[in-house]
């Protein structure tokens, strides 16, 4: 009796696990999940996957981010990823000079960068979001917003249209890291970053 009981306990969980994209092991522990395809590292991190490997979830980095972009993880990493950093652009941006994460990761979870290697170290790709062409005020609505060209530190987007009024941003591939500058102070949600 005590047997099924645990056995069914644990496929319980195990399903449960795999709902929020963990995978149990045959002895019930929790294994390496997929992460989810939004799911943005702080740069230094390399990647969840590696995240996941070396962080305890501590939040030193969390606690010590000047511009407070990076949360605790609830289930974005899947069940065993909580409390890992993760990018929120809600909340803000990632700072081009900052290396703070870095230098406060006691476990090297996230790596110590300069301030030339963070400023090269690529997180996440800024692309228009799904409809935009309805979001955008410059281009829905004729209006001269050019927020997200304004705010990108490293002038990756550019408006592009008519010369009195922007037609709508154009970024660039190359030189855009995922900052997050351009998703954060638009007010009509018309970009996503999207990992790299």
């Amino acid at each position: 009796m005590e047997m099924r009981r645990r056995g069914f306990l644990l496929g319980a969980a195990a399903g449960a696990c795999g709902a929020l994209g963990e995978r149990a092991l045959p002895d019930g522990r929790l294994g390496e999940a997929t992460l989810p395809g939004a799911v943005i590292a702080p740069p230094g991190s390399d990647s969840g996957k590696r995240l996941r490997t070396r962080c305890t979830g501590c939040n030193l980095c969390v606690a010590k981010c000047p511009t407070k972009v990076l949360k605790a993880a609830t289930l974005e990493y899947g069940l065993s990823g909580t409390m890992m950093p993760v990018m929120d652009f809600a909340r803000g941006s990632c700072d081009k000079d900052c290396t703070r994460c870095g230098e406060v990761c006691p476990t090297g979870a996230i790596r110590r960068l300069s301030k030339e290697e963070k400023a090269k170290t690529k997180i996440g790709q800024a692309s228009l979001a799904a409809g935009w062409e309805n979001l955008c005020l410059a281009h829905k609505e004729n209006y001269p917003c050019s927020l997200c060209a304004k705010h990108c530190p490293y002038g990756a987007i550019t408006m592009v249209g008519e010369k009195k009024v922007p037609h709508h941003p154009s970024i660039d591939a190359e030189k855009c890291v995922g900052c997050g500058a351009c998703l954060h102070v638009c007010p009509a949600h018309a970009l996503e970053v999207v990992p790299v």
